[in-house]
């Protein structure tokens, strides 16, 4: 037995009984161990804030000496504290390792875990919890979704933990040889962000994309259609329909991007009052204004009539549904090329007009207005190409936004001049 003084020690060595177990108290900073005389490695520990546990220490036979926590006090009680002290005794003298066992069987259960995984099962989380959560609403992450659902679409039912580098070089090596270059980048570039995602939070051992090679070097676009060239798309425009001719001559006149710029356009940003877009936030983060030349009002005008007479109401005003903006440019802009080359037919043209891009009309319009003397600078604010490498001040903002606005409103009526009127 201990005394009373005995037990104001923090550590001790005594037969445990029930009435010393209920007359040891928690001491303020401090914890206290009892270790049992009668069975050697068990022992009664208290810690400042009273909790009261029971352990035990044994060698294993052929293995390491295990430190075991058998319950608390007065949950456990001592003889059953006892009793379980020797059965891991017994255990260990044949060489039975509990705590090994334990560990095996959670490696088991996570592996198991894993293997149970496909690639679409990690995929959905990915866009759920990283994807939805972190990459900004529009047309860049919608794209960004649909590149994985798709080219991953081959592979989707593999298991995740059987995802190899070889598997996804296949899909960019693939997209390189249809000459897509910098599809095949793209590509690259999503995968690696989804696998190293996957492997931060332990769906995978190895980030099996990042050895994933590029499909090659990129060479940056330096086509600019000629104003012949964009007076023969503006006139095929005519042949697009409703929707997506005023929407390409929009493009054309404002000198802004097709996507997440002309085609998002809302009804509340067109400020009829001051003839101006005043567009809250744009690809670059930044709200921006573009003034609206004449034949840029009068083309939104018909189409607010249209959707009138057609019974629409939208806060779009490009849409086809009423509650989102319109997409599937690809088709339109195929219909748009068939009708250029009949254009240029009936001018006597006969070879096929160049390979371009939406995105190239905005450098026909950068590059036509500097020769018409207009200044670099008005041209990138046109455009929206403001440095944004760092979070602006509010005053730093409001210039932004408003810094050469007349100067803006005179070059685009110099581009509509150009380009409508021939000037």
């Amino acid at each position: 037995m201990c005394g009373p003084i005995e037990l104001e020690r923090t550590t001790m060595q005594c037969k445990l009984t029930d009435q010393l177990l209920k007359s040891i108290k928690p001491l303020p900073d401090r914890r206290v161990v009892v270790s049992d005389t009668d069975r050697a490695g068990l022992r009664f520990r208290v810690t400042h804030t009273g909790k009261a546990t029971f352990l035990f220490e044994k060698k294993i036979k052929g293995g390491k000496r295990r430190a075991f926590t058998l319950g608390t006090y007065p949950h456990m009680s001592l003889s059953e504290a006892r009793a379980e002290s020797l059965r891991i005794e017994l255990e260990a003298h044949e060489g039975v390792d509990r705590i090994a066992a334990k560990n095996a069987e959670e490696a088991q259960r996570l592996a198991d875990e894993h293997t149970a995984q496909t690639v679409s099962d990690v995929l959905a989380s990915y866009i759920l919890h990283h994807v939805e959560r972190n990459l900004k609403p529009g047309k860049s992450r919608e794209e960004r979704k649909r590149q994985l659902i798709n080219y991953l679409a081959p592979i989707l039912d593999k298991r995740m933990d059987q995802l190899t580098r070889k598997d996804l070089q296949r899909i960019v090596d693939a997209k390189a040889a249809e000459g897509k270059i910098p599809m095949a980048n793209r590509l690259r570039a999503a995968f690696c962000a989804f696998t190293n995602w996957a492997y931060m939070r332990e769906h995978t051992e190895n980030d099996v994309g990042a050895g994933v090679q590029k499909a090659g070097r990129e060479t940056s676009r330096t086509r600019t259609p000629s104003i012949a060239e964009v007076r023969q798309i503006w006139a095929a425009s005519y042949q697009c329909g409703d929707l997506w001719g005023p929407a390409f001559r929009l493009a054309i006149l404002l000198g802004q991007r097709v996507y997440e710029g002309v085609l998002d356009l809302k009804w509340q940003w067109v400020n009829f009052d001051q003839n101006r877009l005043e567009m809250p936030t744009t690809k670059n983060g930044e709200p921006h204004i573009v003034h609206l030349v004449p034949t840029a009002i009068d083309e939104l005008q018909k189409i607010r009539v249209r959707q009138q007479n057609e019974g629409i109401v939208s806060e779009f005003v490009f849409t086809t549904t009423g509650t989102t903006a319109s997409s599937g440019t690809s088709k339109a802009k195929n219909k748009l090329d068939y009708q250029v080359s009949l254009v240029r037919k009936n001018q006597g043209i006969l070879e096929d007009i160049e390979h371009w891009t939406f995105h190239d009309l905005r450098r026909s319009q950068a590059t036509y207005l500097s020769e018409a003397g207009i200044p670099e600078g008005v041209a990138d604010r046109i455009q929206n190409h403001v440095a944004v490498g760092s979070r602006p001040s509010a005053v730093s903002s409001v210039y932004t936004l408003s810094a050469l606005l007349k100067e803006r409103k005179f070059a685009l009526e110099k581009w509509e001049e150009i380009v409508v009127h021939h000037g």
